[in-house]
């Protein structure tokens, strides 16, 4: 199944406000295995245009709607954050990409 990969970036200024809704959000959305498996938790870097952070999840078979609604309604509780942006975007599997091509990815 894809991946769902997120990407955010915010103003240093902002990680008070950041961190505030980052605790909310484990709260409102706690992990949910069986929505796929998190293969990149979380990572951050800080940049001098701020922060940015990566996270990675597979989505579970059939799962793949229901993923990514959830990475867009955890998104949305950092919108009001001035500076906050964020993308979602969906990548293929390996074997996936492989597949359309009629081909099965190398051992």
């Amino acid at each position: 199944m894809p991946y769902i990969i997120v990407k955010t970036c915010w103003p240093s200024h902002q990680v008070p406000e950041v961190v505030k809704k980052a605790i909310e959000q484990i709260k409102k959305f706690p992990e949910d295995s069986s929505l796929g498996e998190t293969i990149l938790p979380n990572a951050v870097k800080a940049t001098t245009d701020g922060f940015k952070t990566i996270s990675v999840t597979e989505a579970a078979k059939g799962k793949f709607e229901e993923l990514y609604a959830r990475a867009g309604e955890i998104m949305q509780l950092y919108a009001p954050i001035e500076g906050f942006e964020y993308s979602i975007e969906v990548w293929a599997t390996v074997a996936e990409a492989f597949a359309t091509i009629g081909q099965t990815p190398p051992e």
